[in-house]
């Protein structure tokens, strides 16, 4: 049975605005969860600067990851948008997944965004290559 996801609709708001925001280039930021509940975006700069691929700034995500522990938060997610092509996991997503959380996707290829979280499981988080599960995602409260 695969995993499930429910993600309130000001969260997929939120995201989803966020990554309009950033075209041309992909956006990216994080996801903090309280118990079960999707509780906060954390909107951050793609220090890559590209609409091919995206890098969380090492320092903005220290501070995001403190704020977690201050908080009494959790990481759940990690997000960014494709700007060009479908909601999944691109070799280069594969190869720079570091954490064992979703990674979500926001599609701005078609009028209609599209959201899609995944599962990269790696044998190590080193390793280039790993198999990716889609999760079961639902939208609103």
């Amino acid at each position: 049975m695969s995993e499930h996801l429910n993600i309130p609709q000001a969260i997929a708001d939120e995201m989803v605005a966020y990554c309009l925001e950033g075209r041309p280039n992909e956006a990216c930021g994080v996801l903090a969860n309280e118990g079960a509940a999707l509780v906060k975006v954390f909107r951050m700069r793609n220090a890559s600067a590209s609409p091919l691929r995206y890098s969380l700034d090492p320092r903005e995500q220290l501070a995001v990851y403190r704020k977690l522990d201050d908080e009494g938060w959790d990481l759940a997610g990690v997000f960014h948008s494709h700007t060009r092509t479908e909601a999944y996991p691109s070799p280069t997503d594969v190869r720079l997944a570091s954490e064992d959380v979703p990674y979500l996707i926001v599609s701005l290829a078609s009028a209609a965004p599209d959201i899609r979280a995944f599962r990269i499981r790696k044998e190590s988080w080193g390793a280039e290559e790993g198999e990716i599960e889609e999760l079961d995602v639902t939208l609103g409260d």
